[in-house]
């Protein structure tokens, strides 16, 4: 299978006050196409380092980062404009990059209705569950044609009910528009029902 990500022996070190912090020790990853890649680890072991690498953010202090395709990134917080309608919040990427057109309209439309959002468009983040607004915050990730999604702990604002739910949206969601995915988490759980639910 072909590697549309390949991380090869990456360190990664910060300098601060205090001197040298290193972060990431010999890191080496892959990710196939067709797959969703999950990295598990506790707070401050360098997950969130390693999206910032693959987001050329930051780049290694030695090692090789190799990305074949373009890059959507869902955050831990859907970050969705209070004073925007839930169509203008998904239409936001496409807007900075002056890529809004009436086919990525024709997409979005088609994501609203498959998702059961379409009724919601003209309305208010204020008025949606925290189900919701995640959902929306993939789909405005996903109007941008990404071919990888990086999804930084999408669950974790979430209470333990609503997270099994919508985490079986998510990932019926990157199944049907056939993208792959890395997913970070703290979650041993989540990371294992990621492998059943994909595979």
């Amino acid at each position: 299978m072909t590697n549309i990500i390949e991380i090869k022996h990456v360190y990664k070190n910060f300098y601060t006050d205090d001197g040298e912090i290193s972060v990431l020790k010999d890191v080496n990853l892959t990710l196939q196409k067709g797959k969703i890649l999950a990295i598990l680890g506790p707070s401050g072991s360098g997950k969130s380092t390693i999206l910032n690498l693959l987001t050329n953010l930051i780049e290694p202090t030695s090692g090789e980062v190799k990305i074949d395709g373009k890059i959507g990134y869902m955050f831990q917080k859907d970050h969705l404009l209070e004073w925007r309608t839930i169509i203008d919040n998904i239409t936001l990427g496409l807007e900075i990059q002056h890529a809004k057109t009436q086919e990525s309209m024709q997409k979005i439309e088609r994501l609203l209705k498959m998702y059961d959002l379409w009724e919601f468009r003209s309305r208010f983040p204020k008025e949606l569950s925290g189900g919701m607004r995640q959902r929306v915050a993939l789909i405005r990730t996903l109007a941008t044609n990404p071919d990888i999604l990086l999804l930084d702990e999408p669950f974790s604002a979430l209470d333990y009910q609503t997270r099994l739910l919508v985490s079986d949206d998510i990932y019926k969601i990157i199944k049907n528009e056939h993208k792959e995915a890395v997913l970070v988490t703290h979650d041993i759980s989540e990371a294992i029902s990621l492998k059943w639910k994909h595979f």
